[in-house]
């Protein structure tokens, strides 16, 4: 537990009070200048900033906020890092407001709205483009409750470099684009980017052999078998694999999938016409390959002899009724905010035509998967039963307890030297378990072979221990705080700033998470490397985080 200091505004009010009975020891005259009754002294250029912001907004401190968390272990303790941090200023007194998840989410899509006063703490999850991490959170046409710009932020300059980014293919371009929003967004701050996460995969190692951690959520379990990336595993003495599930699984249909946890569950069940491999490389999946014919059509061959668990045969009709029937769905964007038309030229070549130049084409493939035409005509229903061309196909879903597959043993995939034709594992089960302590109890216990969800303080004492095995990556995921820019003082930027500065980013790594994960100072992640290398950090952490 992080240890209570003086909190709730009492650090700062006793400053103050420390502070008039120096007035009165030497006489408020001596002090002209240098302090005024009700006055903050400003210690270090943080300070000054949020003193300068106060100002303009004519905000008399302490201004009384809280900070908004889900009821959760380590978000209390990073609350309580935060508001020690901020109400040792003077300018503050915060306290903490603690909800349930959903009902926490409900509060920031109607935060400004209903122009709540509070700073949010919440996580984001990005995926292989630098889009992802910047998108829905900070461009003006994605306010609350159509995107999840929660602060209602807006900025020309954040607008111009997202849209450029959106459009802009040219990889060299891009990464300008993309370091010059990520400064613009620092130096605005209309968030701060505390942590990017870690996956980390713990596993049985007399079980599993050769697991590999990939470092988005939801492909956890792409390990198992992963032909178009190279990858599969094999168990020793068994030929079931169990995992776990951090909650249950709520939807089956892709164009209603909005959790990360149905994600992972559908994973092995569903194929796209492209894969993002572990260490972030297209591959080709369904398609075998493709071109690009001018700036927004893309002609693509298909696998032949690629067979649904219905029996369907896969054909251009499947992949152009998979794009097109996003269309009116919770999920339309993913596909309609590029997708514009097809042409089928036969069964095993489409034209895929975009509505304008978009950059992460290849990336936003990876998130359309193709269905039979069961469903695409409705005749079947996903949600019931969920049907693709993947390894694995659906067993068994028992709400709050398992969900099970087995090994589809008409799968394409033929063989190669790294990768054998058939997947040795014959069944998954993944175990829903949502207690982080219950999962660490399950995996010692021999109930199941891998965990990605072990608590943060467990994982040194698993990298010490032989019987298992441990994979760590930089993840796409990030906590992050949010300001309520609709809200004086925090609609100045310079208070913004200055609150950004003083985030304990050091400490709540360490004594939140334990060193698992990374120091967060820019939206996008360090696994995209292009776009966040090092000596990029550093500049950005010298100059806006950390000045001189």
């Amino acid at each position: 537990m992080v240890g209570e200091r003086v909190g709730n505004g009492e650090r700062g009010r006793l400053r103050r009070r420390s502070l008039l009975k120096s007035a009165g020891a030497v006489g408020v005259a001596e002090l002209a200048g240098c302090i005024e009754f009700n006055d903050i002294t400003a210690d270090g250029p943080a300070e000054e900033l949020i003193q300068k912001g106060f100002d303009a907004a004519g905000i008399d401190p302490p201004f009384e906020t809280a900070i908004a968390i889900t009821e959760d272990g380590e978000r209390e303790k990073l609350a309580q890092l935060l508001r020690n941090e901020l109400n040792d200023t003077g300018f503050f007194d915060i306290s903490i407001e603690r909800r349930e998840f959903s009902s926490h989410v409900d509060l920031m899509v109607g935060a400004a709205d209903n122009n709540e006063n509070a700073m949010f703490v919440a996580s984001w999850t990005g995926g292989w483009d630098p889009s992802d991490y910047v998108d829905l959170l900070f461009h003006s046409d994605n306010w609350t409750p159509d995107g999840f710009n929660v602060g209602h932020y807006k900025d020309e300059a954040v607008d111009r470099y997202i849209d450029a980014g959106l459009t802009e293919t040219n990889l060299e371009k891009r990464v300008e684009i993309y370091q010059n929003l990520q400064e613009q967004l620092v130096a605005d701050s209309p968030a701060s980017f505390v942590r990017f996460r870690e996956a980390t995969h713990v596993w049985d190692g007399d079980v599993v052999t050769d697991w590999q951690t990939y470092p988005l959520r939801t492909g956890s379990y792409y390990a198992i078998y992963a032909p178009w990336a190279g990858v599969y595993t094999e168990l020793e003495g068994t030929s079931e694999f169990v995992g776990d599930l951090g909650s249950d699984v709520t939807n089956y249909d892709p164009v209603a999938i909005n959790g990360t946890v149905s994600s992972q569950a559908t994973a092995l069940i569903y194929e796209e016409l492209v894969g993002v491999d572990f260490d972030g490389k297209v591959q080709p999946m369904l398609a075998t390959d493709w071109e690009r014919l001018d700036e927004t059509t893309y002609r693509f061959s298909l696998r032949d002899g690629v067979r649904f668990h219905n029996g369907e045969e896969l054909t251009a009709d499947h992949v152009k009724g998979s794009l097109e029937r996003y269309k009116g769905t919770s999920r339309e964007a993913d596909v309609y905010d590029w997708y514009e038309t097809s042409a089928v030229v036969n069964d095993r070549t489409i034209e895929i035509g975009c509505s304008r130049e978009y950059g992460p084409f290849e990336q936003a493939l990876f998130n359309v998967p193709i269905v039979p035409i069961a469903a695409i005509e409705g005749e079947h229903d996903l949600q019931s039963k969920p049907i693709g061309t993947g390894p694995y196909q659906f067993a068994e879903h028992d709400s709050g307890n398992h969900w099970r597959l087995t090994r589809f043993d008409e799968h394409w995939f033929e063989g190669d030297k790294s990768v054998p034709a058939t997947a040795p594992i014959e069944t998954v089960r993944l175990e829903i378990i949502t207690e982080k302590s219950s999962r660490q109890a399950a995996l010692e216990g021999g109930d199941i072979h891998v965990s990605y969800g072990v608590p943060s303080a467990s994982i040194a004492d698993f990298e010490d221990d032989a019987a298992y095995g441990v994979g760590r990556r930089v993840s796409g995921g990030y906590d992050v705080v949010f300001y309520p820019t609709y809200l004086p003082p925090f609609s100045e930027p310079a208070v913004r700033r200055g609150c950004n500065m003083l985030l304990p980013r050091e400490a709540i790594l360490e004594r939140v998470y334990y060193g698992v994960g990374r120091v967060g100072y820019t939206p996008i992640s360090p696994l995209l490397e292009e776009y966040v290398s090092e000596s990029f950090r550093e500049q950005i952490a010298d100059e806006y985080v950390h000045p001189n």
